[in-house]
């Protein structure tokens, strides 16, 4: 089978496509041909080897993914074969190769099966959308709460948003992209988007009547000290995401005085993804993907992304006509995924 592994990782990581032993499912596995794997920014810290911990290499990378079960191995239903799911990410282009291929193993626990949507826009319903369901969770938000979200033109932050919004909370975007910030405007899930490099702390206290807000979700990691202050006493700050390898400081007497809730969140679990689908079905989250007709070949579109990600010195061994070997079709999708993915079935 066709696939993209990740031979080595850092400021000049070599990706190579690669003809791979076709797959078959173990005990309690099921064989899952790929019809569509998102591109994160998780993809690309693997990729610049600032996200090692449970990664080995060489790996076909991608977490985000839908596709239809092919095949079942022993211990597992043998009619779940020919069905469309979603598949929770696990290990996926961690330890256990993704979807960056034509097919993949994964345990048929992790399958959740798709009622009556498209598998494009399902590869993103475990991650990112099950994942900001659980920290959104995590939140505890209620109606007519505050939320300030950073990264919100990201994966997490843009469905964490409009997750909370559906549920009658106020959300205060932050984004660190000025032409982000103008897409994220006109957007009726977000009551306000403020750009990092401004004081948006401020800006939250005067929004709140110097209360401060009721939550946040931090996705990026750099934001913490400016988070603190920007909750009210008794506020909570959920950590879902860091983009970079720094450390993240704050002066412990501001969470003290405040008396702050700050807690991790990690992943989605099946509970996640089958609410995610339900409120997907009612049109209270949108999985973000833009010109879902757009093609592009597999091996120029990952070298936009990694040009994009300051990865220039990418050596990649695939071509541009990879994706027509694969009957693979790229998706862009507007705050930061792209989704790879068969076309037609």
């Amino acid at each position: 089978m066709k696939a993209v592994v990740l031979e080595s990782a850092g400021a000049r990581p070599v990706l190579r496509d690669a003809e791979l032993p076709d797959l078959r499912p173990g005990p309690g596995e099921a064989l899952v041909r790929v019809m569509a794997c998102g591109f994160s920014h998780h993809d690309a810290l693997i990729m610049e080897g600032t996200l090692r911990r449970g990664v080995t290499l060489p790996r076909v990378l991608g977490h985000e993914v839908a596709g239809t079960v092919v095949s079942v191995g022993d211990g597992v239903a043998k009619d779940l074969a020919g069905t469309a799911v979603v598949v929770i990410p696990g290990e996926l282009g961690h330890r256990r190769d993704g979807g960056f291929a034509e097919m993949l193993t994964a345990p048929a626990g992790s399958l959740v099966p798709l009622a009556g949507a498209s598998t494009g826009g399902s590869a993103l319903l475990a991650s990112p959308v099950g994942v900001a369901l659980k920290a959104l969770d995590t939140c505890g938000l209620s109606a007519g709460a505050t939320l300030v979200a950073t990264g919100v033109s990201g994966g997490i932050g843009s469905h964490a948003a409009q997750i909370a919004h559906s549920a009658g909370a106020s959300v205060i975007g932050v984004t660190g992209s000025p032409s982000k910030a103008r897409a994220l405007e006109a957007q009726p899930w977000l009551t306000a988007v403020l750009l990092d490099s401004d004081p948006w702390e401020e800006v939250v206290s005067a929004m709140t009547g110097d209360a401060g807000a009721d939550a946040a979700l931090d996705t990026v990691g750099s934001s913490l000290s400016r988070l603190v202050v920007s909750l009210r006493r008794g506020g909570r700050l959920v950590l879902a995401g860091q983009v970079s390898a720094g450390e993240a400081r704050f002066a412990p007497a501001e969470a003290i005085f405040r008396e702050l809730t700050i807690v991790g969140s990690l992943g989605a679990e099946r509970g996640h993804v089958e609410r995610a689908m339900q409120l997907a079905a009612v049109g209270q989250v949108a999985p973000l993907v833009d010109d879902p007709e757009q093609v592009r070949p597999v091996g120029r579109q990952l070298r936009e992304l990694a040009h994009a990600h300051g990865l220039e010195g990418l050596s990649m061994g695939m071509t541009d006509d990879y994706a027509v070997a694969i009957e693979e079709g790229a998706t862009v999708v507007r705050l930061g995924r792209v989704l790879f993915g068969a076309r037609g079935t």
